[in-house]
């Protein structure tokens, strides 16, 4: 099946934890991870550094690693999607906050700004609680 969207998701880790975050606005929808969508003659890996930053407000300089590709399927308005998936890793350094909020300013959804909580969280509860198939990559971590 041919991808109907390229995709990339950031997995940050700083001390054996990974970034995650919720939408304080939108209770019902499950935790994610920083990502996004690449837009239309974008480098993946570029697309990746700027849907991080646009979405944590950390501006990093260690460059992302590429982990691995795969397809993320499933059903939306009677139809079937796909989602091909960059995933990237990024270990964070120094002192990190404990929890923040964060607005991203350039949804995709072309609404206005969405509200992010960001936290941290072990990768066995990030396994079990990330939604949205995000935690198929995390294996690749250890």
């Amino acid at each position: 099946m041919k991808p109907d969207a390229l995709k990339v998701l950031i997995y940050a880790t700083w001390r054996d934890r990974l970034l995650v975050f919720d939408e304080p606005d939108f209770p019902e929808i499950e935790l994610q991870v920083p990502g996004g969508t690449v837009e239309a003659g974008e480098d993946i890996a570029a697309a990746a550094l700027r849907e991080f930053s646009e979405e944590t407000g950390i501006l990093s300089k260690t460059p992302l690693a590429p982990l691995v590709v795969n397809d993320y399927r499933f059903y939306k308005d009677g139809s079937d999607v796909c989602h091909r998936r960059h995933y990237f890793h990024i270990p964070l350094e120094g002192e990190q906050p404990s929890t923040w909020l964060h607005r991203e300013m350039t949804p995709f959804s072309g609404g206005g700004p969405i509200l992010f909580r960001f936290f941290w969280l072990g990768f066995d509860d990030a396994h079990i609680r990330l939604g949205y198939g995000m935690e198929q990559g995390l294996p690749l971590l250890s």
